[in-house]
């Protein structure tokens, strides 16, 4: 913890820099994954360089970049202790896939994360995963 001691939530203003947002142990451990999967995943996705030092996440790239790594990263914190809702309105980094009616609650976590790995996408249940019309 000596690199990161004192290390607090923080937004570079420049157009390429570093972002840090602290993490609880059990959000570091959710948030790594299997092997750091999870870490992977996210800055695949987000397009981001994503490390985690001590409890501390570095987010290194585009101010955009950077965003969307700390938004998904939102998002999968949330996922650990509620239903995620997010505003897709305007976001160009979102797409929303309807779920029919007759397949809510049937869609397995195991399938979403073989579409992130084959997509390099971050895949989650808009609302209750067992009644979630949107993916």
């Amino acid at each position: 913890q000596f690199f990161t001691k004192g290390v607090g939530d923080f937004h570079y203003p420049h157009e390429w820099g570093v972002d840090t947002l602290p993490l609880g142990n059990q959000e570091l451990s959710f948030a790594l994954g299997k092997d750091g999967s999870t870490r992977r995943k996210l800055a695949r996705a987000s397009g981001c360089i994503l490390e985690y030092v001590g409890n501390v996440a570095y987010m290194a790239g585009t101010i955009p970049e950077r965003m969307r790594a700390r938004d998904y990263l939102t998002w999968l914190m949330k996922q650990r202790t509620s239903a995620v809702h997010v505003d897709t309105s305007g976001r160009t980094d979102i797409s929303v896939v309807a779920i029919p009616h007759e397949m809510r609650g049937m869609t397995k976590a195991s399938v979403l994360r073989d579409v992130e790995r084959e997509t390099g996408t971050f895949c989650f249940f808009q609302g209750d995963t067992s009644t979630s019309n949107a993916l």
